[in-house]
């Protein structure tokens, strides 16, 4: 084998790791997320009581007030590429599950923050 095929064999078997562990961050990310939205999100009295909606679906969490009509600024909150939780536009790392209570707690306070409640 070449010297050339030795280093590009080895530039691929790099890639194909950093790939597994983006990967691997995305979808634990994206679990995270949506347990969330399963445990907090959805049986919220208190989000139904003040007419937001949340829809969650394939590592995207929407929340809105339909009630506001066309005009309501809904909020986003998102998993990035490489597992970083994004809402509203703003990030909040990548997430790692030693932070997750952390990681709850910023996305709950971005929830009420945006929603003024």
């Amino acid at each position: 084998m070449s010297e050339i095929d030795k280093a590009l064999n080895a530039i691929e078997a790099q890639r194909g790791r950093e790939e597994a562990a983006r990967q691997k961050r995305r979808d634990a990310a994206c679990a995270f997320l949506k347990a969330f939205y399963e445990k907090d999100v959805k049986p919220s009295k208190k989000l139904k009581g003040y007419g937001i909606v949340a829809v969650f679906t394939e590592g995207r969490l929407a929340l809105q007030r339909p009630a506001e009509g066309q005009f309501g600024d809904g909020l986003m909150i998102v998993v990035g590429e490489h597992g970083e939780i994004d809402a509203g536009g703003k990030s909040f790392g990548r997430f790692a599950s030693k932070d997750e209570k952390t990681k709850r707690k910023e996305l709950i306070g971005e929830i009420i923050l945006h929603f003024s409640l």
